[in-house]
């Protein structure tokens, strides 16, 4: 397997972000929604799942669950602890709806609030018959997140929380006016889209050369960007995007449909500018791994 350069990663890096993923493009509200278990029909963060379904929502947001995201890296022999990853996601996401309906969330609320860049994100959703309850949670985490914006709390009807949509995409609205994320810089949430890529180009891959890419691409730390990568492939595999070969980490079938999308992004465009780039870099990748010959910066 060939070995690049530091110079080499930051180019693909480069090359990737700017021309094939455009970070900038991506103008959905990023939406970490936390509660009890998103498959039990009776939690109010089903419910919440549910206002979002619809076309419309579904084009201006994208919902995010932390078992998607956390639970391969917590219980990798790889990862830190939750509280490690709380700087990483504060830099990802536009929004962290609370719903404190069980012991995880009850524990999610707690660490999040207290942390100062989490919080200023953080959108509280209660049962309004506990308003007016001198309770650990309301007078701890809860006030700690109504310091920032007192609209950022509401206690609302959890039996009819439909009712209350335009509501919460009010708060939502006003919430990210005031909350600045780097779209120059891949996310956490996004490590799994600009993964796509790097596995059609360098197919097979490992995951150590992956992470070195999106080290430059996220402007991060080794242990962050290893930690996204590792995020980023479990989502990958567990949408049958990707798969773990002996060789190393190849494209499925689905995840080269998946990724066409990427090539050319306007089908009725033929040979639009980033298919173009994709397919001269892949060739030099190729002059690299069978002629030695070194990328073109």
């Amino acid at each position: 397997m060939v070995k690049f350069k530091d110079i080499e990663y930051k180019h693909l890096a480069d090359k990737i972000r700017d021309n094939i993923f455009d970070v900038s493009n991506d103008y959905k509200t990023s939406i970490f929604l936390c509660g009890a278990d998103i498959n039990d029909s009776k939690s109010t963060r089903y419910k919440v799942a549910q206002l979002f379904e619809d076309w419309w929502s579904k084009y201006y947001y994208r919902i995010y669950y932390p078992e998607d995201i956390f639970d391969e890296l917590l219980y990798s022999s790889e990862s830190k602890d939750l509280l490690s990853l709380e700087g990483l996601l504060a830099k990802s996401v536009d929004v962290i709806i609370m719903i404190p309906e069980s012991p995880g969330s009850f524990a999610e609320l707690g660490a999040f609030a207290n942390d100062e860049n989490l919080r200023k994100k953080m959108i509280c959703i209660l049962d309004i018959k506990y308003k007016k309850n001198r309770s650990f949670i309301n007078q701890g985490p809860v006030k700690l997140v109504k310091n920032v914006n007192p609209s950022n709390v509401l206690f609302l009807d959890l039996k009819n929380i439909d009712q209350n949509k335009k509501q919460i995409q009010s708060v939502i609205k006003q919430l990210i006016k005031t909350n600045f994320i780097n779209k120059k810089e891949i996310s956490l949430l996004q490590a799994d889209s600009f993964i796509l890529p790097i596995l059609y180009l360098l197919e097979p891959v490992n995951r150590l050369t992956i992470s070195k890419i999106l080290k430059f691409a996220m402007n991060e730390d080794e242990e962050n960007a290893y930690q996204a990568t590792y995020s980023g492939l479990t989502t990958l595999i567990k949408k049958n995007y990707a798969e773990l070969t002996l060789t190393g980490y190849k494209l499925t079938q689905s995840g080269k449909k998946e990724f066409l999308k990427f090539k050319n992004p306007y089908p009725r465009v033929k040979n639009s500018a980033g298919g173009k780039i994709l397919d001269n870099l892949r060739l030099d990748l190729l002059n690299l791994i069978y002629r030695n010959k070194r990328l073109k910066m």
